[in-house]
């Protein structure tokens, strides 16, 4: 059986209006009696709820590859400009889960709940996802659109040239409220809020292509440099010959919704506590000291650190594990990422 897809308009209380929604129902939905996790899909610019339809056969490609479990999806018509400002993120966060589960029996707990988009809809996946990190397991903000800066830089053309005035006055007032779009800015966020996202346990995936015609990559590259210096783990891919929205994005359509799964599967943590069998003992007593005293290696050269990829961690850190404790009071091994130095 196929994935279905449905159109449904329902009077939101926080928005004062009809939102037009779009939803993606996984095959053999009918039988599936437990609550499903909810995926929310953000479209991009000038978009509307049918984006997410557009992409049914990468969802029907997910789903029958079973590299996607049964779970539901939604979109929703925010408007061409809306960067989900104001109520658009309390409508994300509380009233559309929500009306998805009682329409579809959706989970609305943080174990179940995801948050993606593209372009403007990757922007309103990091800005709501860092303002309520408590909220969602994971996000996978794709081509976000963003800049480089925790500031309004107005000098720098070559990544604010797309800025459309009409277009930002609809969403942060008119005259421009600076302290309003620095409020949604995703890297302002995390600056402010490094410690709440760090702490939540927020899995995060981003990526962009290094041809994005926006110049997109710079403030992508940024982003993953603001959660590399504040210890937030994340995933970050930059794509190399992609360009914005191009023939590239199925397979990174894909990638990203790998990331989602794995999140939902509680992670792909490579097993390193494994109990050593006997041959593997005899290696690390080789390694640790038996190679220095000129004994012939147990292995016959053929390195358990490498033979077998599920086993390999655990004499991987066998290996190491005592030169390791010799850096064991420098305070930057508490860290996840390092303190990097200046490339200059």
């Amino acid at each position: 059986m196929k994935a279905s897809s449905e159109l449904h308009e329902f009077n939101s209380e926080i928005m004062g209006h009809t939102v037009e929604v779009s939803v993606v129902l996984p095959p053999n939905f009918e039988q599936i009696s437990d609550s499903l996790p909810l995926l929310i899909n953000l479209h991009g610019g000038g978009g509307d709820r049918s984006f997410l339809l557009r992409s049914m056969d990468i969802w029907e490609s997910l789903w029958k590859e079973e590299e996607l479990p049964p779970l539901v999806m939604i979109s929703f018509s925010s408007g061409p400009g809306s960067w989900y400002r104001g109520n658009w993120e309390k409508f994300v966060v509380d009233e559309l889960p929500n009306w998805a589960a009682k329409k579809f029996n959706t989970r609305t707990d943080r174990e179940g709940s995801l948050l993606t988009g593209v372009s403007m809809g990757g922007y309103g996946s990091l800005k709501i996802g860092f303002k309520y990190p408590e909220r969602f397991k994971a996000i996978a903000p794709m081509e976000p659109a963003i800049e480089p800066s925790i500031h309004r830089e107005e000098g720098n053309k070559r990544n604010t040239w797309y800025r459309m005035e009409a277009m930002e006055e609809m969403a942060w007032g008119s005259p421009f409220d600076e302290n309003a779009w620095l409020e949604d800015n995703p890297a302002t966020i995390v600056s402010k809020n490094a410690d709440l996202i760090r702490n939540s346990g927020l899995d995060i995936y981003l990526e962009v292509g290094d041809k994005d015609y926006i110049n997109l990559h710079d403030g992508a590259e940024y982003m993953h440099r603001i959660l590399w210096d504040n210890d937030i783990r994340h995933e970050y891919h930059l794509v190399r010959w992609a360009d914005h929205v191009g023939l590239s994005m199925e397979n990174r359509t894909k990638e990203a919704h790998r990331f989602l799964a794995a999140s939902l599967a509680g992670g792909l943590d490579e097993p390193t506590d494994l109990i050593l069998n006997s041959e593997e003992k005899k290696y690390l007593d080789w390694v640790n000291g038996g190679m220095q005293r000129g004994e012939p290696d147990p292995s016959d050269g053929e390195s358990l650190m490498h033979k077998d990829p599920k086993r390999a961690p655990t004499v991987h850190r066998g290996v190491w594990d005592p030169l390791k404790e010799t850096a064991k009071n420098d305070p930057e091994m508490e860290r996840a990422y390092a303190k990097l130095p200046p490339t200059k």
